[in-house]
């Protein structure tokens, strides 16, 4: 009796000891194929691929120790049809389950010159990157964001009567261009990925507030202009919506700032009487065309708004706003970020003072 209990015990742990040893195996396997090489290439993966290509592909290629082992990960993390063909930048410190994130991902390796156009950008600050980047002349460039017909049959939604100019529509982003790309398919990039964002659900409640594209974008670019964080983006666009209903004008500085060639550091009074259609604190309704080009955290703020009472906002000192209903409460907003603004600025001088005698 004793002797069988014996037999099982050791059955077990022999069991348990083949399991550690396979659970070992399997994550030595999966793991780096060598954590002490950091050294970049550039892996094609071919349009079409199967899991079996890929993991042939990065064997060769010293990336990983185990196709069996690979093709499991890849079962277990991802299903294989959500991998993505195209270039990868990778190394051999990448772990299995860091190749599949990336091939899922798609995180490509990019050639070319790289454009970063910052959310909010005007096109007039567009072009001058892809100018400064020598992707092309300023006059080419302005002719093609002047002239939204040039992109029609490309882009169907630019077919539109209140549609002007492309401010507004060229996506800002991280792009790759090559050194000999030409103006309008650089332009056209841009608005493939506008057209990619704005996205079946964002036409849906578009039509449901039975708002013209136009419409929308230009009053995003607005939200774009006087968020400084995200939470208070669909806050802003409920104040400009209740001031279009009251029939009040938007009063936004960002729509005056629209008419200078170079920003303000901030706007005067004088400014405010400005003979501009983009004068918001005199013309009614929105500004003949969006004043930027907008992330999209601020198209989704327009058409999916807080519901508020709000008729104005202010600036606090910590970045974001306070909202109020009446013009009593705004003035009263209006004096207290004053009041803290130049609290604030003493205390920083008489730090800064404070640091130059010690020194």
């Amino acid at each position: 009796m004793k002797s069988n209990k014996k037999k099982v015990i050791i059955l077990v742990s022999s069991v348990v000891l083949l399991i550690l040893i396979g659970v070992m195996f399997v994550i030595y396997e999966s793991g780096p194929y060598n954590k002490n090489n950091g050294e970049d290439i550039v892996v094609d993966i071919p349009m079409g691929s199967t899991v079996n290509n890929v993991a042939d592909i990065l064997k060769e290629n010293n990336l990983i120790k185990n196709e069996f082992i690979f093709k499991m990960n890849f079962k277990i993390k991802n299903n294989y049809s959500h991998m993505k063909s195209g270039k990868y930048l990778l190394n051999q410190k990448l772990s299995n389950s860091d190749i599949i994130d990336k091939l899922v991902s798609g995180q490509m390796y990019q050639e070319g010159i790289k454009v970063t156009i910052p959310e909010g950008s005007t096109s007039n600050e567009i072009i001058s990157l892809l100018v400064k980047n020598e992707l092309g002349k300023k006059e080419d460039f302005e002719e093609l964001v002047s002239n939204p017909s040039n992109f029609y049959d490309d882009f169907e939604f630019l077919n539109q009567k209140d549609i002007k100019n492309l401010e507004g529509f060229l996506y800002p982003s991280t792009y790759y261009f090559d050194e000999d790309s030409k103006p309008k398919d650089i332009i056209k990039e841009m608005l493939n990925l506008f057209n990619k964002n704005y996205t079946d659900e964002l036409k849906k409640e578009q039509k449901e507030r039975k708002m013209t594209l136009q419409e929308v974008i230009n009053l995003a670019s607005i939200v774009e202009k006087e968020a400084v964080i995200d939470e208070d983006r669909p806050i802003i666009a409920s104040v400009f919506y209740n001031r279009l209903d009251e029939g009040m004008p938007l009063q936004s500085d960002a729509t005056i700032q629209y008419v200078f060639e170079t920003r303000k550091k901030s706007i005067t009074y004088k400014d405010l009487k400005i003979d501009s259609p983009y004068n918001s604190y005199v013309v009614k309704g929105l500004p003949p065309t969006p004043i930027a080009n907008p992330s999209i955290k601020s198209i989704k703020a327009v058409l999916e708004p807080a519901h508020t009472d709000y008729l104005y906002f202010v600036a606090n000192i910590d970045g974001g706003n306070v909202y109020s209903k009446t013009y009593d409460e705004h003035i009263k907003n209006v004096q207290k970020y004053r009041k803290d603004r130049d609290e604030r600025n003493k205390a920083l001088e008489a730090a800064s003072e404070a640091e130059k005698e010690k020194e």
